[in-house]
């Protein structure tokens, strides 16, 4: 006689698995295997022209910004220390660009489940330092609020150091007008007029010593030919005849004397770009130069 309770129990001892859970397991597996697969052919064909070109990991790193320890896992097809399978495509690309080759044709070699549900892998260093929308919004808000609140002890501040610059401006004011209220009132009128004599008689002889240290310049045109002769300072510098259209200038430290034998056919430029003819045709002129004076004199 069979015994059903038996045969009852033994089925509810065993787990039976639904038919498309199964399926749904075994494709899975199945897609996790080609892109392990993938992996490890895209991998082994970078590192064999990486080692025939002699490429250093560290350098693709550097170029491509991609760790090494990342570098090495796509090399060796390790799918558990790479991040998800859209990422693994970029640094393929990436990876294949660095070295010449054709990146994006490369990284199309390997599979990625854009229909199916991807378990997130931990990926620490890249999800931690990424900024998102609402990273950027809760800075902003942030920033508002603490504006806000230093917004009062900022104006307090500049008012409280408005106040004590103007108050040390007035009494620095004060203090300077007190001072020469008290320096005037201890002069006396004697004083002041002897001061103001001594200043004046100063100012002159600073004139006079400035007026001595500037040379004596003299610059002639020569319409008609002349005669002529210059002393400089007690010296004959030049004693000839001058050219008609000849252009000279001397200097001298305390006087310059000037003669000129046809003083009409000599001008000397003054201001604004006129001339002055020093005399008449034919006429025999002496002009002597100092730094405060000048003598016209006829010679016969």
């Amino acid at each position: 006689m069979v015994n059903l309770t038996g045969i009852k129990n033994l089925k509810k001892s065993f787990s039976f698995v639904p038919l498309k859970q199964r399926f749904n397991q075994r494709k899975k597996l199945s897609f996790e295997e080609e892109q392990s697969q993938a992996l490890r052919d895209i991998g082994h064909k970078l590192k064999m022209f990486r080692d025939k070109n002699s490429i250093c990991l560290e350098k693709v790193s550097v170029v491509t910004m991609i760790r090494i320890n990342l570098l090495e896992a796509i090399e060796e097809g390790n799918l558990e220390k790479l991040p998800e399978p859209v990422y693994i495509q970029g640094m393929i690309k990436r990876y294949a660009d660095a070295m010449g080759l054709d990146g994006e044709e490369l990284a199309k070699l390997f599979p990625t489940a854009k229909t199916q549900e991807i378990t997130k892998k931990s990926f620490p260093n890249v999800s931690m330092f990424q900024l998102r929308p609402y990273h950027l919004y809760f800075l902003y808000v942030l920033l508002v609020i603490l504006s806000v609140r230093l917004l009062p002890y900022v104006i307090s501040s500049s008012y409280i150091l408005g106040r004590e610059k103007g108050i040390t401006n007035s009494e620095k004011q004060q203090y300077q007008a007190e001072n020469e209220g008290n320096l005037l009132a201890s002069v006396s009128p004697e004083n002041r007029k002897t001061e103001q004599k001594s200043s004046a008689q100063t100012t002159t002889e600073k004139l006079e010593k400035k007026n001595q240290k500037q040379p004596v310049v003299l610059s002639v045109i020569v319409k008609e030919e002349s005669w002529v002769s210059i002393e400089i300072d007690g010296k004959i510098a030049f004693e000839g005849t001058l050219a008609q259209g000849t252009q000279k200038s001397w200097s001298a430290q305390k006087q310059l004397v000037f003669w000129a034998g046809n003083a009409g056919g000599i001008f000397i430029p003054i201001n604004n770009g006129q001339n002055m003819q020093l005399g008449k045709l034919g006429e025999v002129k002496q002009v002597v130069f100092t730094p405060t004076n000048t003598q016209i004199s006829h010679q016969n």
